[in-house]
Order: structure tokens, then sequence, then C-alpha cells
């Protein structure tokens, strides 16, 4: 990822309803470890519109998107815990 294309993705983050608001840096995280954090998660939300499809016709595909969000989630809570659990 280029430093032109995280500043996108950093400038275009918008807040995604049933997720977690990432739309603060935290100190400890670089701007292109925090772009791919909100790339990564703006990809599940959008694999998300899909889920009914693939919980019953693609189960695998869904089994991996469970694990790639639930790898997400703990580098979430690790970066973001503090805001999160205040």
């Amino acid at each position: 990822m280029t430093d032109k294309e995280a500043n996108k993705i950093i400038k275009e983050y918008k807040v995604h309803e049933g997720f977690f608001d990432l739309s603060k840096q935290p100190k400890t995280l670089n701007k292109l470890e925090y772009a791919k954090v909100l790339k990564l998660q703006n990809f599940l939300v959008e694999q998300n519109k899909n889920r009914e499809y693939l919980q019953k016709f693609n189960k695998p595909q869904w089994e991996k998107l469970k694990e790639i969000s639930a790898q997400l989630q703990g580098v979430i809570l690790q970066q973001w815990g503090d805001i999160i659990l205040n």
C-alpha cells in the first residue's frame, strides 16, 4: 500500500453501523498500519452485506470471514481497547 492509498482510505473512512468506530487513529499504529485496519474493516462490511447468501451457499467463505473478523477484533481491542471499553 502506498502512502497516497493510505491517505485516501483514512480520509474516506466512515463509521459503519454494527462495527467498531475506528475513526481515531491510535498512537501505537503508524499511518500504513492504521489504513490496513480500516481497509480490512471496510472489506468485512462489504462481505457482511452478502452474509445470508454466503451462509447458505458458500459456508467455507463465511467461516473464513468469521476468522478474519475475529483476528481483526483482537487487533481492535489491543489498539482501541481503552476507547471501546470505557
